[in-house]
């Protein structure tokens, strides 16, 4: 008697009629400047979203926003908020930053284990009426990346490993269309009209509250801030997680703050104030500005 073959069922994608149509679309687009729209709508038809878009990410500038689909009416802060500092504090841009592959990925597979009860996320984050998202990232070279960006809102279902198995699943045709549409093409990448706002950002980074805490006390503020634990934190730190508390305890009062939202708060508003070719704290300038006059 013959021996029956045995077949691996594959994963399924349903190539239903908005997919098709995106996928045509896609290869009509190839070589013209609307391309990165066309990837995007592919992403959204294998992926349905409820805000999604395209942004440049810089090594050594602010992100570029160049296509934005969502509702205002969802939205509590401005719709370019994202490029005046909170950036820098976002998991999806952190993992650009550390040199992560091109690939889809998922913020609750890459955020800290704080980060949806963090201040981050409470003041900022879920007033853009954002409740998940999956960013899905390509490349260009080890400094730029084009990242398209999809988003759950706080009224609809979170996303799901099969949402994630599906992206993955087309993201190699997507990523050698792009390949070959960057030879056709071979456009250059905006550069923002100044930088002006990230080595701002990045001087708050380097010197907030330099003036009046540790480097300990600093090391353990920048976790809070982008929504690391306590136990979390003394883990990255190789402390214990009673001396981070402590730590916490001894920001606050130096800070004369009382919660974490106030920590936050503070470290917002002094990037106006960072000069970047100084080794100042700009909290020392932001509180002389908000001091009077004698």
């Amino acid at each position: 008697m013959q021996q029956l073959k045995h077949y691996r069922p594959l994963l399924g994608l349903n190539f239903d009629q908005r997919v098709i149509t995106a996928f045509c679309q896609l290869w009509q687009q190839l070589g013209s400047a609307e391309f990165p729209v066309a990837v995007m709508d592919v992403l959204e038809a294998v992926c349905p979203t409820d805000s999604c878009g395209i942004l440049v990410y810089y090594r050594e500038r602010k992100p570029l926003s160049l296509l934005h689909r969502f509702n205002p009416v969802e939205r509590q802060v401005p719709a370019n908020i994202y490029s005046t500092g909170p950036y820098a504090l976002d998991p999806q841009y952190l993992l650009f930053l550390s040199g992560c592959d091109t690939g889809a990925y998922w913020l609750r597979d890459i955020a800290p284990d704080d980060f949806y009860s963090s201040e981050y996320y409470q003041t900022f984050y879920s007033k853009t009426g954002v409740a998940d998202s999956i960013d899905v990232l390509w490349r260009l070279d080890n400094d730029t990346a084009l990242v398209f960006f999809m988003q759950r809102n706080i009224h609809s279902s979170e996303f799901t490993p099969e949402d994630l198995i599906a992206l993955r699943m087309v993201l190699p045709i997507l990523s050698a269309a792009l390949t070959r549409h960057y030879q056709l093409h071979q456009p250059v990448i905006p550069l923002p009209s100044e930088d002006k706002t990230h080595q701002q950002v990045q001087c708050t980074l380097a010197h907030f509250a330099s003036s009046l805490l540790t480097k300990r006390e600093r090391d353990v503020l920048l976790y809070l801030l982008r929504g690391y634990s306590s136990a979390l934190t003394a883990e990255k730190l190789h402390t214990s997680d009673g001396t981070v508390k402590i730590h916490r305890k001894n920001i606050y009062r130096k800070l004369e703050i009382g919660s974490q939202a106030e920590l936050f708060s503070l470290f917002i508003s002094c990037i106006p104030y960072a000069r970047p070719d100084e080794d100042s704290d700009p909290l020392l300038l932001y509180q002389n500005q908000k001091s009077p006059i004698a």
